[in-house]
């Protein structure tokens, strides 16, 4: 009985193909490269006519939220309204600056950690913050406060007193 090498032979040849093909690029191929941070995402400008009191952050906070907003009597212009897409977004959105083109308070399900704070430092907002229990709690732009109509009111409503935020010692 004779066996053939056919097989074998084939089977060797692929290997070594393969494993040619794997150490060679294609011309003009470059692979993607990893980015060390990622953009902030855009959070979505309300309308003029719809603004309010712009809150982002955590879903989380959502029932606080719509409770305060409930039991605040500011008018139609001036309702708070929350943008839920997470605390992380939450704070991008928030510390990317001031003025009517940026969020008035963040609420979140976690406090703001040092890099958060010190990207919103760098961007001149100084914040205050309000704590809602253990894992609740919203910062409001203090520069908002008087410039924003409705703000200060919708604060004062909640009957607490905030605390200025001073440069936290935890987290990334």
């Amino acid at each position: 009985m004779t066996r053939s090498l056919a097989p074998a032979a084939a089977l060797a040849t692929a290997l070594a193909a393969a494993a040619l093909l794997a150490g060679c690029q294609m011309p003009g191929f470059e692979p993607p490269r990893q980015t060390a941070s990622l953009p902030p995402p855009a959070a979505p400008k309300p309308p003029p006519a719809a603004r309010g009191i712009w809150i982002v952050g955590s879903p989380a906070l959502r029932g606080p939220i719509d409770q305060a907003a409930a039991k605040y009597d500011g008018g139609p212009d001036i309702r708070p309204r929350l943008d839920p897409h997470g605390t992380a977004a939450g704070f991008r959105a928030f510390c990317a600056g001031v003025g009517l083109d940026h969020p008035d308070m963040v609420a979140a399900d976690r406090p703001i950690s040092a890099a958060e704070y010190q990207r919103c430092r760098d961007k001149g907002v100084t914040l205050t913050e309000y704590a809602f229990g253990p894992k609740r709690f919203v910062y409001v732009k203090d520069s908002h406060m008087m410039a924003v109509p409705g703000v200060s009111d919708f604060v004062a409503s909640w009957g607490q007193t905030g605390k200025p935020v001073s440069a936290p010692t935890t987290g990334s």
